[in-house]
């Protein structure tokens, strides 16, 4: 405990303050998070409960549509009027001499059409007891017996002959049995009687079988895992379909006779046995049951996932709850932090830091001893330094004064005079082209000039290096009249006629041709400035744009004339423009330049 409280008495009061307000909370907190959490907790089962119910009583009502649509179809077979006639034939050998007994004599083939259309019927066999041959339809490679006789010798016959329904439902396994020689595919089979309630005894006897896959998926869509399971049962306690895997002790009591004899509107929905939980249902008496198996497990699981809300809700709190605390401590230690602020200010070169004082405590006392510090140190700057930088301030003026525009124009003037008086023309129209060259780039200190303006001073700029390539350069300037009026920023496109006349051309020997053009287009100015110099690669146009490496600095293009066009494009048309580099090494450089009229 003395340790604690060394500890605490060596933090900031700053600190002191936040590990205060988390004492107070924190357990406040924990017990709102406890009861939050089995208010959760409840509220997390009954959800998982009710959505297993759900999925239940989906899967029932589906298994009883297919069902019932089985049924149905069979009841057709049973009613029909020319098939009861064959069933109640007495002329048996006649009958049985026609090889097309069933397709001319019975509405077979409506029979395989509505087969065919339901799809999920696989096989269909009427076995008369009269003597006719039996009518038998296997749509999956599957073999029925073809003897009635062999038939009716069958377990499954008996039982079914014997019920007061006079229909079952049971699973046939792929292989042989019952009424098959060959079954290909595992089955759900439906076998019923046909009863002639005049004569008061079977006349026939029906088998349909169904694809298994049918239950199958019904039952996938039911489970959401692999630690579920799900199983049907006929209501007889017989296995139609299940899927996933189920324990033994726990499939024997859902199979027994205790559980399986139950009345159906007394069937308990949901209840635990061993170390699972099983919901199920039976929606009549001959309907079939319905169970889904749950692990405990989960429900474990689902503990720990009703806990993650309350401890992401008291982390979230805890976390919180820090910068509310880092405020309320700023507040109270706020005149202290004014004074180490003021400090850092004053180190930086600062000389105007003047606190607050608001209190007369020590940190008052404090910002008092700072404030007269500030004003000494300012006066001995002022007294010390200023004078010397005013002085040198007036010398830069005066040698600024020495080489303005009027002084360089008039120099400029002078030589071209003096050229012109010792008849050398061609150094006179250079002298010429470079003083209307500073006057146009000067512009009077405008950042917006007109096409034209720009075009004239390229002109001249091309005029003086005429002279300086000689025969090696030939150029053309090609400017539509309406795109001459328009306006736009000063020195776009003077940077690229240069670059490409001092590194496109400078190491070339032969001939090359620079041409610049411009037009009005969809309300845009387009210029294009290409050339016949060397050339660039990709990566080095792409390190133009993406700022990387020095190494293509001094290459075809200038990175930093570029990328000072482009931002000066950026600032003054946000994102409507275009900009486009589009160079072959040895075949020459173009630039694309597309700017909205103003």
């Amino acid at each position: 405990m003395n340790k604690i409280r060394q500890w605490v008495g060596d933090l900031s009061v700053k600190k002191k303050l936040i590990f205060y307000g988390y004492l107070i909370i924190t357990p406040v907190l924990i017990i709102v998070c406890t009861v939050f959490y089995f208010f959760n907790y409840r509220k997390v089962v009954d959800e998982r409960m009710n959505s297993d119910m759900e999925s239940v009583y989906s899967l029932s009502d589906s298994v009883d549509v297919l069902q019932t649509d089985v049924m149905n179809f069979s009841t057709y077979l049973c009613i029909n009027e020319q098939i009861r006639n064959l069933l109640l034939e007495e002329n048996v050998e006649e009958k049985n001499d026609n090889a097309r007994l069933w397709l001319e004599e019975a509405p077979m083939q409506i029979v395989q059409d509505i087969v065919a259309l339901k799809g999920q019927i696989q096989t269909l066999a009427i076995y008369p007891e009269n003597g006719i041959r039996p009518y038998l339809r296997c749509m999956d490679g599957s073999a029925y017996i073809s003897d009635t006789n062999l038939v009716k010798v069958t377990e499954i016959y008996q039982k079914t002959v014997s019920t007061d329904s006079g229909m079952i439902w049971k699973h046939i396994p792929k292989g042989s049995g019952d009424t098959y020689y060959t079954n290909r595919y595992d089955k759900v089979g439906l076998y019923r009687r046909i009863y002639d309630f005049h004569r008061k005894k079977v006349i026939g006897y029906i088998v349909i079988g169904v694809n298994q896959k049918m239950f199958t998926k019904l039952c996938e869509n039911a489970v959401k895992n692999e630690k579920e399971a799900a199983i049907i049962l006929d209501r007889n306690g017989g296995e139609l379909c299940r899927v996933g895997n189920i324990d033994s002790k726990l499939e024997t009591y859902l199979k027994n006779d205790k559980f399986v004899n139950k009345k159906y509107n007394e069937r308990e929905a949901h209840f635990t046995y061993g170390d699972y939980n099983v919901s199920s249902i039976q929606n009549r008496a001959d309907a079939a049951i319905i169970c889904k198996i749950t692990p405990v497990y989960n429900f474990r699981m689902l503990a720990l996932s009703a806990a993650y809300l309350p401890i992401i809700l008291l982390l979230g709190v805890m976390i919180s709850l820090l910068p509310l605390l880092i405020i309320i401590s700023n507040i109270v230690t706020k005149p202290l932090a004014k004074v180490s602020m003021a400090i850092k200010d004053f180190s930086k070169g600062d000389f105007k830091q003047q606190l607050e004082v608001a209190t007369n405590d020590e940190v008052g006392e404090v910002a008092r001893c700072f404030n007269k510090m500030v004003l000494d140190i300012k006066d001995l700057i002022e007294e010390n330094y200023v004078i010397t930088l005013k002085e040198r301030e007036s010398e830069l003026s005066a040698l600024q004064a020495q080489i303005n525009p009027h002084f360089l124009y008039n120099t400029l003037d002078s030589l071209y005079w003096k050229a012109t008086s010792e008849d050398n023309d061609e150094i006179a129209e250079c002298i010429l082209a470079l003083s209307e060259l500073f006057k146009l780039v000067l512009n009077r200190g405008n950042s917006e000039v007109t096409v034209g303006h720009e075009i004239e001073l390229i002109s001249r700029y091309l005029q003086i290096q005429k002279m300086r390539f000689s025969k090696r350069l030939d150029y053309e300037i090609e400017v539509s009249e309406e795109a001459l009026k328009q306006k736009m920023p000063k020195l776009i496109l003077q940077p690229f006629v240069e670059n490409a006349i001092v590194h496109g051309f400078e190491n070339v020997s032969t001939k090359c041709l620079l041409r610049v053009t411009g037009m009005l287009e969809d309300g845009y100015i387009r210029f294009e400035v290409s050339d016949t110099g060397i050339g660039m690669r990709q990566d080095q146009i792409d390190s133009i744009w993406n700022g990387e490496s020095e190494m293509y600095a001094k290459q075809r293009i200038g990175r930093y004339a570029i990328k000072n066009v482009k931002e000066r494009l950026e600032l003054k048309y946000n994102d409507d423009f275009e900009l486009k580099i589009e160079s072959k090494v040895g075949k020459g450089t173009k630039v694309i330049i597309r700017i909205p009229i103003i």
